[in-house]
């Protein structure tokens, strides 16, 4: 009808004047349905579940509806649709659990009213009668298992919309009172303080920032009392990054800022600014300009009057070393005063340093421990802070993606503490949407391609294929020790099918054998088929670690060096670590690697958890392996004397039984016979081929040359090592004269003859007894 009026001035005058304001009633009635009426309270003093169910709902409803007409009505709510996108409960969902049977309303409503006052929700709204129809449904936890969820979730996705219906309504109705403009003219000037720190009392009254806080309330309460007293005016903020600490202090700045808030007169519309002390450093030319620099906005701090000073990452004030300074000579006299309100944010580690070397400076602070959130804070705290995702990347997250994001930051990420565990989950999941929708499955996909590892249980096809035929794809690059194979294939299958213990590494194996038997290319294959080639095999040779004092280059941090173990598996934390030759090191190593066999973590020099849990681990070793070549040439098989074997090892004191028993498998490489020197041969000369494919050349051996070259290779005490030299020697030496002679072609096969392969092998007979 307005449109209708605009376009009768335009051309008929006043006539269309009749028709702008005949729109009048109806614009109010639309105005008083979106404000009031639809969200009406029924009743002061409700009696009845008319009087307590939420309008919008009650509304939709005939008189006795049936479950399946409690569907549509829910489907048209806005908790209803809540519900929908958040969870998965789509009005499709509820339609094939509802049923058609009037007479289950009556325990619809019943199970609404229980679940109405367990969430202590406002009203009974569509949410609500949603979870009612899932939990009167009598198989209701399967169901849910098929949308990862269980009823719990359910009652916390209704908590979630009201929370997020509450922020919105808090944030309508009570802006934040600043004190006016009369407030700033009362204090002092601060230029300089404008120019080098954040003013985050102004931030959190423009609303840039996230103060929502459900954690650490009572580390906010003991800011306040210390703050209000006469004693020391500072506060140290100690814990983890990823903690918290600077939402703490955004909050605590904002409860200054806000004339609404309980606060002290004292503190009222004091404004609190962030010097960020990285950014200091790098401004300021050196120590005497820095300490300059600092020493002014001291001085203007304190001259305003109306400013709490905040120190983030405080701890490069006090240390030296790259990218700090110590300044405690300066800073020290500030804090003993108490005259200047300082709040100082350290990390927990740096803070214990800090303090062994300074005891004066630990006592002049008053510290306060923030400790990470448990899985309660911290879903409150992703769900809040998901407002601030969703609307910066345009997606909408799933409870079910929050869940996961709980558990992958609570497991992968190392570096950081809860809630910040979670959140960079989150965060770095917003790319990866289905139309916008962020799953579970989101995060997953997301957290594989960041981190490098793989997390969600085997779900494609192909993957499937792979774990189901491992042992033969391993069989593809080394012959034989059919046990050693199944032993790893069985580890990898456990942990791809969830069925694994998350607290210790995927598997850990020991291998025993004579050398050139296939412990180390075991690694190998398993790393390229499985791991993503053996780019993510990380070695590390036990020979070098033979001195107590080299524990300290197993833990070395990865900025001092980069080929440390702990380094290594930060950057790779998804492949398979081989321990070279582990008898050899010192037993201080031995004992540092226990906690990695058994938990899965291993700490570095700076006391950083570093997680093997997503590792196989394999330790070789050649201990033994005259027995063992003993025993087989009497005739044992290996199940028949692997167990007096290992007893034979504890007795010899080569290893420790404490050590042998972290190992999921002690696993006994056989010596290669001549049969399956044959088929090494083939994969030595498919290793050939391969080299030579870029030119378009293959090359082939004769049966009988194939033989010689195993004759002439055999060595029962070095396995099949011997191979590669005479395969270099007798094979590759043959076809790189008919290269450079011109007798090849591109597009043929060269066939290297016994002949030929006997007049190799005749040239060096010696080498046999060298190797």
């Amino acid at each position: 009808m307005i449109l209708l009026g605009c376009w009768s001035v335009i051309h008929h005058g006043p006539v269309g004047w009749l028709f702008v304001g005949m729109s009048g009633p109806f614009v109010m009635l639309t105005i008083w349905w979106q404000g009031d009426l639809k969200t009406a309270e029924m009743s002061k003093h409700p009696t009845t579940l008319d009087d307590v169910m939420a309008a919008d709902l009650l509304g939709q409803l005939s008189k006795n509806p049936t479950p399946q007409e409690l569907v549509m009505a829910i489907s048209k709510t806005r908790a209803g649709q809540f519900l929908a996108v958040r969870l998965g409960l789509t009005p499709n969902f509820l339609s094939n659990i509802a049923s058609d049977d009037p007479r289950m309303t009556d325990a619809i409503w019943q199970a609404a009213i229980d679940i109405w006052q367990e969430t202590d929700s406002p009203k009974v709204t569509g949410a609500v009668v949603a979870a009612a129809i899932v939990k009167v449904f009598p198989s209701h936890d399967a169901i849910l298992a098929s949308l990862k969820l269980d009823f719990q979730d359910v009652l916390e996705g209704i908590r979630w919309y009201e929370r997020l219906k509450a922020l919105v309504e808090d944030f309508k109705e009570k802006p934040l009172r600043t004190g006016g403009i009369a407030r700033d003219w009362s204090f002092g000037y601060t230029p300089l303080l404008s120019r080098f720190a954040q003013n985050l009392s102004q931030q959190v009254s423009g609303g840039t920032i996230m103060t929502r806080l459900d954690a650490h309330t009572d580390v906010l309460d003991q800011m306040l009392q210390i703050f209000n007293t006469g004693g020391r005016q500072n506060v140290a903020l100690v814990g983890p990054d990823g903690v918290g600490k600077s939402t703490l202090i955004a909050a605590f700045a904002e409860m200054l800022i806000d004339g609404h808030k309980e606060v002290p007169s004292n503190l009222l519309y004091q404004q609190v600014f962030l010097l960020d002390a990285s950014a200091l450093i790098s401004v300021a030319g050196g120590r005497g300009e820095l300490e300059q620099l600092v020493t002014r906005l001291l001085n203007e701090a304190f001259a305003s009057k109306n400013v709490i000073l905040c120190l983030e990452n405080a701890q490069l004030f006090f240390e030296e070393g790259v990218g700090s300074v110590d300044m405690s000579n300066l800073l020290l006299p500030v804090l003993e005063a108490g005259r200047l309100r300082i709040i100082l944010s350290l990390d927990q580690q740096r803070f214990l340093q800090i303090s062994q070397r300074n005891t004066q400076l630990a006592h002049a602070l008053n510290t306060l421990a923030v400790q990470p959130t448990d899985r309660a804070e911290t879903m409150k705290i992703m769900r809040d802070q998901l407002i601030s995702f969703e609307h910066q990347f345009g997606v909408t997250y799933m409870l079910q993606a929050l869940n996961e994001a709980y558990r992958v930051g609570d497991r992968y990420v190392q570096d950081l503490a809860m809630p910040g565990r979670a959140l960079k989950v989150l965060e770095s999941t917003a790319s990866i949407s289905k139309g916008g929708l962020i799953t579970a499955q989101s995060v997953d996909d997301a957290a594989e391609k960041t981190m490098g590892i793989k997390i969600a249980a085997a779900s494609g096809g192909d993957e499937r294929e792979k774990l189901l035929n491992l042992e033969s794809l391993i069989h593809q690059r080394m012959i034989n020790q059919s046990r050693a194979v199944s032993v790893v294939s069985d580890a990898i299958r456990r942990a791809r099918a969830g069925v694994r213990n998350l607290d210790r590494p995927i598997g850990t194996f020991l291998f025993l054998g004579p050398t050139g038997v296939g412990k180390t290319e075991l690694s190998k294959a398993l790393a390229e088929v499985y791991f993503g080639g053996e780019g993510n095999l990380v070695r590390l040779d036990l020979n070098e670690f033979v001195r107590a004092e080299d524990v300290a280059r197993l833990i070395a941090d990865g900025a001092n060096d980069p080929l440390s173990l702990t380094a290594q598996v930060q950057k790779a934390p998804f492949s398979v670590v081989l321990l070279d030759e582990i008898e050899k090191a010192h037993p201080q190593v031995l004992t540092t690697l226990l906690q990695l066999l058994d938990e899965g973590i291993l700490r570095d020099e700076k006391n950083r958890e570093v997680s093997f849990r997503d590792c196989i681990v394999i330790a070789t070793s050649n201990a033994g392996a005259d027995r063992i070549r003993e025993y087989i040439e009497r005739g044992y098989q290996l199940e028949q004397f692997e167990q007096t074997f290992i007893n034979e090892l504890i007795n010899a004191n080569l290893f420790r039984p404490e050590f042998l028993n972290r190992f999921d498998e002690i696993v006994l490489f056989r010596p290669l016979g001549k049969a399956e020197l044959l088929q090494v041969i083939d994969l030595i000369l498919a290793g050939v081929n391969r080299t030579l494919e870029p030119q378009k050349i293959q090359v082939a051996v004769e049966p009988e040359g194939k033989q010689l070259l195993v004759d002439a290779g055999y060595d029962p005490r070095l396995g099949a090592r011997p191979m590669r030299r005479v395969v270099q020697r007798a094979v590759e030496n043959t076809v790189a004269k008919q290269l450079l002679a011109g007798t090849v072609t591109p597009g043929s096969t060269t066939i290297i003859t016994a002949e030929q392969i006997r007049a190799a092998v005749g040239e060096a007979p010696s080498d046999r007894q060298i190797g």
